[in-house]
């Protein structure tokens, strides 16, 4: 962790006027490491620019876990690494000819995001408390250089 730490720190002294962006990192690396095992899947799907957002709302919304299911109290249930609703899945379903489950890690990253890119972020606000802040280009080359040691 400690490598993680002084990651965020170098090549800039730390100051007041870094400071923000020294806590955003530090509080954001260990979630996209914890995730990094997508990166690759996320590449294939998402722009550059949007790796980060989509790692960390990968993380928030299921901790990576390609089968993990939510239940809400309307009796609907999130399914999937990027927590697809019941309805928000049967509205997509026929609109994009899906044939796989939601916990299939390469078809719900491809449908969220064409779902991104045609209707925006809004659908994982309920998150955005968690993985807001993760779209920092600092951020981004410090977790780059650390995925290829």
């Amino acid at each position: 962790m400690i490598e993680l730490v002084v990651s965020c720190l170098i090549p800039f002294v730390l100051t007041t006027d870094t400071l923000f962006e020294y806590k955003e990192c530090y509080d954001t690396i260990p979630k996209i490491e914890y995730v990094i095992e997508h990166t690759n899947l996320v590449n294939k799907y998402f722009k550059e620019d949007d790796i980060l957002r989509a790692l960390g709302i990968i993380y928030c919304e299921s901790s990576g876990i390609a089968e993990a299911v939510g239940k809400n109290t309307n009796g609907t249930r999130d399914v999937g690494l990027w927590q697809f609703n019941d309805n928000t899945w049967a509205w997509l379903t026929p609109k994009l000819d899906i044939i796989s489950d939601r916990t299939n890690p390469e078809v719900s990253t491809a449908v969220a995001s064409w779902l991104v890119y045609n209707d925006g972020w809004h659908h994982w606000n309920s998150s955005k408390h968690c993985w807001k802040g993760t779209n920092n280009d600092l951020l981004w080359y410090r977790i780059s250089s650390l995925q290829n040691k």
